[in-house]
């Protein structure tokens, strides 16, 4: 179900947006060094869940601030990741992560301001009314999209950004667990944000 969003919440969905995007355009160009490409190092920035998420988040609250109507499921879908990024990284990743100058903004940015201001976007301006249990397939949509990006990326370059999806050293039958494991922390998160979305009122603006 579509949903028609007012222009407080469209404003606030274009500067979600222009601050994901832009961040993605600064990595990329601070990891554009002499005799790189700019263009091929924009693309490696995507063999990572967290780039896919932000970049989806910056491009769907944009197309929002731009006054189109947008699926409930797909923005459902988008906090559940970008929740897990944030969660994930601040869990396991940031205590022997140590980015300096320009590279401290951008991961502060990608892995909690865009997250936690998608999240509190959702929060305020999703329309519980269309958010239906029915709903909760559809966060494991992106995760499983990326990781068979992520399968076929490895298969051809040996790149795997995630331990827990390089195929060659766990084996299928330790990957499967894993990609069960993982749809199922998505499909948990996802219950999650429904049943808080679910006791929180509607925004009136």
């Amino acid at each position: 179900m579509d949903q028609k969003l007012s222009s407080i919440s469209r404003i606030c969905a274009g500067i979600i947006g222009i601050g994901a995007l832009a961040t993605i355009t600064l990595q990329t160009t601070i990891n554009t060094e002499p005799g790189t490409s700019p263009l091929e190092n924009f693309a490696l920035l995507f063999r990572f869940f967290t780039i896919w998420s932000n970049f989806a988040g910056g491009v769907v609250m944009l197309w929002i601030a731009a006054g189109r109507p947008i699926s409930q499921r797909v923005t459902l879908a988008l906090a559940t990741a970008l929740t897990i990024v944030a969660l994930v990284y601040h869990a396991l990743l940031a205590a022997d992560h140590h980015p300096v100058e320009l590279d401290w903004w951008t991961n502060l940015n990608f892995h909690t301001i865009i997250p936690a201001a998608f999240i509190l976007w959702w929060t305020v301006f999703s329309d519980r009314a269309h958010l239906t249990w029915r709903s909760l397939p559809w966060v494991m949509v992106f995760p499983i999209l990326y990781s068979a990006f992520a399968l076929i990326y490895g298969a051809n370059t040996g790149f795997y950004a995630y331990f827990f999806l390089d195929l060659p050293s766990l084996g299928w039958g330790q990957m499967l667990i894993n990609m069960t494991g993982l749809s199922a922390f998505f499909v948990l998160m996802g219950a999650v944000l429904l049943g808080l979305r679910n006791i929180i009122p509607n925004a009136h603006v």
